[in-house]
């Protein structure tokens, strides 16, 4: 039976694309006390994502409550843990993030101190050499009433946990896997305008959009996946 190349083509990349979904990253979403909607818009923000997939950490008062049934009716959410539970092992491999950032959070954060479960988690997160995202959508807003002194502590706190890794992206860029960006941060951040983060994370599925002419430019920072690397050598796509 004749195969044309075409055909066998479009069979390996379907082949490198099943592939790669099994290579996905896994996301521990860290949910505080009091419910909020922002739980489910990320959820369904990351649905249909082939980049991510979302294990859910909740408190241990909402085991089967209609906030847990709400989170797990979600396809991105493979799995519910409690806070009960020994953090996970493999912090060094995944993605923790935090869809709302309390000031009470980034102070402590900013200061090494972790007496609470979201600041105990981020230390082990630090500890394990683990990446950290804050959304830029759940970091609290000035009132605008706020003492400058006040104002300017709070931007050092920014400031501070920048220069630890941790970064910070919109619902956009974490759903298209590209809030990785090799940028320096300037000035402090701003609750209004968080500055992107560095690194890009590049997988079979995007290694083609994120070319351009046949090139894709890879920085020092930027990981890059083996399948990425396979899907580019058979697309022609140039690593550089």
């Amino acid at each position: 039976m004749h195969i044309s190349e075409e055909y066998l083509k479009e069979l390996v990349l379907r082949i490198l694309k099943e592939l790669d979904g099994n290579n996905r990253q896994k996301i521990y979403m860290i949910c505080l006390d009091s419910w909020r909607g922002e739980y489910e818009e990320l959820l369904k923000q990351l649905r249909d994502s082939k980049e991510y997939y979302v294990c859910t950490v909740i408190p241990d008062d909402w085991k089967g409550t209609e906030y847990e049934r709400r989170l797990s009716a979600f396809g991105s959410c493979c799995q519910v843990i409690f806070r009960s539970q020994a953090n996970p092992c493999d912090l060094e491999q995944s993605i923790s993030l935090f869809p709302i950032i309390s000031k009470d959070i980034l102070s402590k954060t900013a200061l090494c101190i972790s007496d609470t479960y979201e600041t105990s988690w981020i230390a082990d997160c630090m500890e394990a050499g683990g990446r950290i995202i804050f959304l830029r959508s759940g970091i609290p807003r000035f009132s605008g009433r706020e003492k400058p002194a006040y104002v300017n502590r709070i931007m050092s706190y920014y400031r501070q946990v920048l220069e630890y890794g941790i970064e910070i992206c919109s619902h956009e860029e974490l759903k298209s896997g590209r809030m990785f960006q090799n940028e320096s941060v300037c000035s402090a951040p701003s609750p209004q305008e968080a500055p992107k983060s560095r690194k890009r994370i590049i997988t079979a599925s995007n290694v083609e959009s994120l070319a351009s002419d046949g090139i894709l430019y890879v920085q020092p920072d930027d990981i890059v996946t083996d399948l990425a690397k396979d899907r580019a050598k058979f697309l022609n796509i140039i690593l550089k």
